[in-house]
This record gives C-alpha cells, sequence and structure tokens, in this order.
C-alpha cells in the first residue's frame, strides 16, 4: 500500500491514493487486464480523439515505431558515431549515418541532423511544418517574452 506522502500537492495525491487503493484489492490478473486496457485508451486518446501540440508525443509512423520497439528507442547514443560515450553501438551508429546520407539526398541537403533534438526545437520544428513563416516568429517572439518575464531563458 502506498503511503501518502505529504510533499506532493493534495490534488495529485488523492488521485494516486484513488488508484492506489483500488489496485491493491485486484489480483494480479486484474491488474494485468485493466493495464491493458489503459494502453488502449492512450492509444485512443492520442491517436484518434486529439492532436497533440507537443511534436515530441504525436502520432509516430508505424515503421518507425516497429523500429524503435525494436531496440534503438531505448538505448542512448550520444556522441559523434565513431566517439561515442558507450560502448556497443556500432550497429546504431551506422544507422545513424546511413539515415543522414539518405535524407542528405532526398533533401538535396549538404549537412542532415537526423539525432533527437530537444523538446524546444522538436516544438519549433512542429511549429515551422504546420504554420506560415510570420505565425512562427510571432511564436518565437512570444515564447522569448515569457521566457524574460518567467526570469529564464531557457
Amino acid at each position: 500500500m502506498l503511503l501518502k506522502r505529504d510533499w506532493v500537492p493534495a490534488h495529485c495525491e488523492e488521485r494516486v491514493q484513488k488508484i492506489a487503493d483500488r489496485t491493491c484489492g485486484e489480483s494480479s490478473t486484474q491488474v494485468a487486464n485493466q493495464i491493458d486496457a489503459l494502453i488502449r485508451q492512450n492509444r485512443q486518446i492520442h491517436e484518434q480523439d486529439c492532436f497533440n501540440l507537443n511534436p515530441a508525443t504525436n502520432v509516430m509512423n508505424p515503421a518507425a515505431e516497429a523500429v524503435l520497439a525494436a531496440g534503438l528507442g531505448s538505448r542512448p547514443s550520444l556522441g559523434y558515431p565513431g566517439d561515442k560515450y558507450e560502448m556497443g553501438l556500432e550497429a546504431i551508429e551506422e544507422i545513424e549515418v546511413i539515415t543522414a546520407q539518405l535524407c542528405a539526398e532526398v533533401f538535396d541537403a549538404k549537412y542532415a541532423e537526423i539525432r533527437v533534438a530537444s523538446g524546444a526545437m522538436a516544438n519549433l520544428y512542429g511549429f515551422m511544418a504546420l504554420c506560415k513563416p510570420d505565425y512562427v516568429a510571432g511564436i518565437i517572439a512570444f515564447a522569448c517574452f515569457i521566457a524574460s518575464y518567467c526570469g529564464t531563458t531557457d
């Protein structure tokens, strides 16, 4: 049984305790079935019912999702190919280089960065893809205003 945490906001802790109390009395089969149902509900919410404004959490191409589920999405791959911070990334390094080369060919570009950007950059990419240029400039200006108002530039 999860104990009540006084440091968690009351409305959040109330929700946690309600779910924990309900789960506590269920069998492992019931819990597994509930998790399966919640996974289906999550897919319905994010793939059918709404359009997420966070590009990092939007609907993924099924082929890309399968590749990430094959062990690539859970492996950190920090650093450039040939100078990774972790060991055992030789195959991922080659995939990165091949992918960058294909992107450069497809987009007739001299450079291609295919590694995952930060959430803020992912948001900007989404705005750039979906908005007119003057709207993107307005969004960037507004974000800078909010950041300076809040005392942060991050």
